[in-house]
């Protein structure tokens, strides 16, 4: 396209490109000038000359042209009827949902974006600027970094410019669809709609209820009292999120418990009587506490006419190091298979909850089919000491990793 269009002088921009997305009275350009790419919103030909839309344009530059922040979209020139501004590599968020419906599910994303749009409006209310058309189409979420940049102040009100013309169906709030005195709360308002737009938006509902109001008397009176809400909501999730996870870790403790209640079958060889209770009165009572493993010493018979001579035993099996080391190899790899993938996740999270039981669930399951193994390799080795310490590790692993998570938790 031939920039003639814009100037009867020799041309002022290296390239001009018409965008696909044309606004209601002005029409958009990407447009390089020394090599930078700018934004150009033009007035539409049927309506450069009506006075109306030439001092909306005209209050649209003069409002942005004095603000700077970093998610408010830079105004730069004034030239008849055309503004130049910063241009924003990026999407819409109506775009951005179409697009990847699934950002929104993070949690992060979510609190950055509201953050960052509840910051620049807050700035716009701080230096008297309404901006009165807050909407999805209105947001920019950049390519880079995903970040906020509002835009179109063509329907701003400020002290200097107190007329303003048009509004968005669905955002604007009754007040203004009536034509009455605007405020703040006309803005907040908006906010409550775009939050309803958001997927998963249900975990706000609260606010956007009071947000969007019908009287701007029982709407938040400020954007700092939508955030210190949101603050208030979050920890209400927060703790909401630690109650299912409790729920969902004691339910698995106790489908584990369940399990190692069930009996197990050790098979003890036929002794003569006479040396059974010889045996009772000369071993040492256990401790009921211990859990570590050890190789129990065998315990001698006495030779007697009515005993039998003691057959030849076979080499003993091997000794709690072996078994210790061997317990430890076979934990660790199943540990590294299954919640070690946890120790960088966050605390509390409902997905992460669900997610957590499945697999600790199948942590516990190996520990069980490792001790089974061991049992079985290692018969010398009362059984209930064996599973007693594997218990003992698997709980203790169980315990670091979801202390790991809570911490992650709290460092956010």
């Amino acid at each position: 396209m031939d920039s003639s269009q814009f100037s009867d002088s020799k041309p002022r921009f290296d390239t001009i490109e018409q965008l696909e997305a044309q606004g209601a009275t002005c029409d958009t350009f990407r447009v390089k000038l020394y090599g930078k790419l700018h934004f150009l919103k033009r007035l539409k030909p049927e309506l450069a000359g009506d006075i109306r839309y030439q001092e909306a344009l005209h209050k649209e530059f003069e409002t942005g042209y004095q603000l700077e922040h970093p998610h408010l979209v830079r105004y730069l020139s004034l030239d008849g009827d055309s503004i130049l501004m910063e241009y924003v590599d990026g999407e819409t968020l109506s775009q951005r949902i179409a697009s990847n419906p699934d950002y929104f599910k993070n949690r992060k994303n979510t609190d950055k974006f509201i953050r960052q749009l509840l910051d620049v409006v807050g700035y716009l209310h701080s230096h008297q600027v309404l901006h009165l058309d807050l909407k999805p189409d209105n947001i920019l979420l950049t390519r880079i970094n995903h970040d906020v940049k509002l835009i179109d102040l063509g329907c701003c009100c400020t002290d200097a410019f107190q007329d303003t013309t048009g509004h968005s169906d669905g955002f604007a709030a009754p007040e203004q669809l009536a034509g009455q005195s605007v405020d703040v709360r006309t803005d907040i308002y908006a906010i409550g709609r775009i939050l309803e737009v958001l997927p998963h938006h249900s975990i706000y509902n609260k606010v956007i209820a009071r947000c969007t109001e019908a009287n701007p008397a029982a709407r938040y009176q400020s954007v700092d009292d939508i955030q210190t809400a949101l603050i208030h909501t979050r920890r209400h999730f927060y703790w909401l999120a630690v109650v299912i996870v409790v729920l969902l870790i004691a339910l698995v403790v106790w489908m584990l418990s369940l399990r190692q209640q069930q009996p197990t079958h050790v098979i003890t060889p036929e002794v003569p009587k006479d040396t059974l209770v010889h045996e009772k009165q000369n071993t040492t009572s256990q401790p009921k506490d211990t859990v570590s493993l050890h190789t129990p010493k065998p315990v001698s018979a006495p030779v007697s006419a009515s005993t039998p001579a003691p057959v030849k035993t076979t080499q003993p099996k091997p000794s709690s190091p072996d078994i210790k080391e061997e317990m430890d190899r076979l934990i660790d790899q199943a540990y590294q298979s299954t919640i070690a993938i946890f120790c960088d996740s966050v605390f509390p999270s409902p997905t992460t909850g669900r997610a957590w039981a499945e697999v600790s669930t199948a942590f516990h399951n190996q520990t069980i089919q490792i001790g089974n193994q061991l049992v079985k390799k290692y018969p010398d080795i009362p059984e209930s000491i064996i599973r007693q310490d594997i218990e003992g590790r698997f709980q203790n692993l169980v315990a670091y990793v979801f202390n790991r998570m809570r911490e992650n938790g709290q460092n956010q």
